[in-house]
């Protein structure tokens, strides 16, 4: 009985999936306690420290956007090409999209500058927390080039399915980024205490080191999959971009509504903003297996399609959903029981630790139905759909979750009504990823 419920899984099919998952999982947690470091080893300094940091980190979350689009259509085309056994297109993808992401972080980054003295106007935070992050962020923004460089080496790697690759640098990174960060933050030897400028300045620095790490080895490692051979085709970038910008515009207005929600909860006061930040980066550590469960999905998607094999493509989604949402689910269960103790990891001050898990209960009892929408979204993408996802996450987002906790905020409704509003939209988005999914409407999209 249970085989014709199950009739999907498969031990290898399994082995597979989590031999791409896992890495890319670990490789997704060990960048969100990278970020976290500058959160804990800086929260000596007060809340206003901690939403300064917390804040900035949001704003260059908006270059995520045009990260998105590297990786998606640089994954999406390298895949393909590897399922049919093209591996010159695929170098070739990715010399062209390395060249592009160069010519793209030069007015990025020049707008970057320009743009977050109005942000944090916007964002209404008070002066001492401007002050603190614009010192933060005026070194911070140079990184904006290496995160883009950064998306073709990692997703090229995860499209050949070697995400041990990239893994095994960011264990090397997140060795060294704490002693980096602790040095410059508080000084060591002949390094003076920078404070939450030293962040900055370590981050700028392990960003340098992780670049040039991933060059490193597309150029020289003899056994990557990939390599940075071949010319520069301006076709390849064109079809990239076509998939990608979807994705990206998708991912923007994904992160702008997570500012905006940001705005709104800064209605509620100092103690609610810091615990709330504080919240959303404990929630980044249950992202870990749902996005390595979304990179799986996305590498065999395109992967099979390439190959032509559909129905393994389907299977191969399914496996995931099984998968990420014990995965998921486990990890939603232990947020909610040790949401304070997690809390005060970050923050002693029983106000934010309170605020921090109010936030983290709800969200943790959706963590399955946001494991479905991570590995539904992923396979899609992987098909090259990527339209598709820009309008079902841009509905759902500002539809039911933006609009709805806007009027929460400002008619000062208590602050749980906005996390349970954000629990209920993330099933919903998930039953809508289903039913697409079920569709088949992404066998025979070409990219």
């Amino acid at each position: 009985m249970l085989r014709k419920y199950f009739h999907f899984y498969s031990t290898q099919r399994s082995k597979k999936i989590l031999h791409i998952a896992i890495p890319s999982g670990l490789n997704s947690l060990l960048d969100i306690i990278n970020i976290s470091i500058d959160l804990f080893l800086i929260g000596i300094f007060g809340a206003n420290a901690i939403v300064a940091v917390g804040v900035s980190l949001n704003y260059i979350l908006l270059a995520f956007a045009f990260t998105t689009i590297i990786f998606v259509g640089n994954s999406a085309l390298v895949s393909r090409f590897l399922g049919a056994n093209n591996k010159n297109a695929a170098n070739e993808v990715v010399v062209s999209l390395t060249f592009a992401s160069l010519c793209l972080s030069i007015p990025l980054t020049t707008l970057a500058f320009l743009g977050f003295t109005p942000f944090f106007e916007w964002i209404n935070i008070s002066k001492q927390a401007q002050e603190i992050a614009y010192s933060y962020l005026s070194i911070t923004l140079f990184s904006i080039p290496l995160l883009l460089i950064k998306q073709v080496s990692i997703s090229a790697f995860s499209a050949a399915g070697a995400t041990n690759i990239p893994f095994m640098i960011k264990i090397f990174i997140t060795l060294l980024n704490p002693l980096i960060k602790y040095s410059f933050i508080f000084g060591f030897f002949l390094i003076p205490a920078f404070g939450v400028k030293g962040a900055a300045i370590a981050t700028l620095i392990v960003n340098i080191l992780e670049t040039l790490a991933l060059l490193f080895c597309l150029i020289f490692y003899k056994k990557s999959p990939l390599s940075l051979k071949g010319k520069i085709n301006f076709n390849y970038i064109k079809r990239a971009l076509i998939i990608g910008i979807p994705s990206g515009c998708e991912r923007l207005f994904t992160l702008f509504a997570i500012i905006l929600m940001t705005k709104f909860v800064a209605l509620y006061g100092t103690y609610d903003l810091a615990g709330y930040q504080i919240a959303t980066r404990i929630e980044g550590f249950a992202f870990m297996p749902g996005f390595g469960f979304m990179i799986a999905s996305m590498v065999l998607m395109g992967q099979n399609l390439g190959a032509k094999k559909p129905l393994e493509a389907r299977y191969s989604t399914l496996n995931a959903l099984f998968l990420g949402g014990v995965f998921m689910g486990v990890i939603g269960i232990i947020m909610s029981i040790f949401a304070p103790l997690f809390s005060s990891f970050f923050s002693k001050d029983l106000k934010t630790i309170e605020a921090s898990v109010r936030y983290l209960i709800p969200i943790g009892i959706s963590q399955i139905a946001f494991a479905y929408i991570c590995i539904l979204d992923g396979a899609l993408r992987g098909a090259g759909i990527t339209k598709i996802t820009l309008i079902v996450n841009g509905l759902m987002i500002w539809g039911i979750r933006v609009i709805p906790c806007y009027f929460i905020a400002t008619l000062k409704y208590p602050i749980i009504y906005i996390y349970i509003c954000i629990c209920c939209e993330t099933f919903l988005r998930a039953f809508i990823y289903w039913k697409i999914f079920q569709s088949g409407i992404w066998k025979h999209h070409k990219v």
